[in-house]
């Protein structure tokens, strides 16, 4: 456990690093702002000590024994750009469910009414289905209002579908071919 004195030489010492190893962790602000960053660095700082004090089966002594010595400098540091790899890794795994997410911190976004219609969202979907057949219109309109039946990897539930339809899987992916921004992958 390290004294508040004992904190303040590592603050003053590493306090910039820090800073500038949270700045660049980068990703989605809701998983990885800035002062959770920060924190994160500070609390690898700390284990770093614990760390470094069991080494060798604690041969490196308590903290003021090793305070300033270059193992402990190399040690600590390596820690801190370790924590911040291992961040952004987790960031960038991530990042594609993430995409497109709203940060809850923002009273707006929590204030919003769940049932709202979007009346532009709406006349699209009427124009976009005047292109199509009934069938095909039917199809686009589930879609729309059920993302359950888009897989995770983003290619749409046949099997799913075909039920909601009352079809076999054969028509309804023939049904699916027939939209040619389905059948390739793309969006509408």
């Amino acid at each position: 456990m390290l004294t508040e004195e004992q904190w303040g030489k590592i603050d003053k010492k590493y306090g910039n690093l820090m800073y500038k190893i949270s700045h660049k962790i980068s990703g989605d602000v809701a998983t990885a702002g800035f002062d959770d960053n920060l924190q994160d660095i500070r609390l690898a700082a700390l284990e770093a000590v614990a760390g470094f004090e069991k080494q060798n089966g604690g041969s490196n002594g308590k903290f003021d024994d090793f305070w300033g010595s270059r193992g402990f400098d190399r040690y600590i540091k390596t820690v801190m750009w370790t924590k911040k790899n291992n961040k952004g890794a987790k960031i960038t795994k991530k990042a594609p469910i993430l995409r497109g997410t709203v940060s809850t911190d923002k009273e707006e976004v929590l204030m919003m009414e769940a049932d709202v219609v979007d009346v532009e969202a709406s006349l699209f979907l009427e124009e976009i289905t005047l292109s199509f057949n009934e069938e095909q219109a039917h199809l686009i309109k589930l879609l729309i209002q059920d993302p359950t039946l888009i897989k995770p990897s983003g290619k749409i539930n046949i099997k799913k579908i075909s039920e909601e339809v009352g079809k076999s899987w054969y028509e309804t992916n023939n049904l699916i071919n027939s939209i040619p921004s389905l059948a390739s992958g793309g969006s509408l």
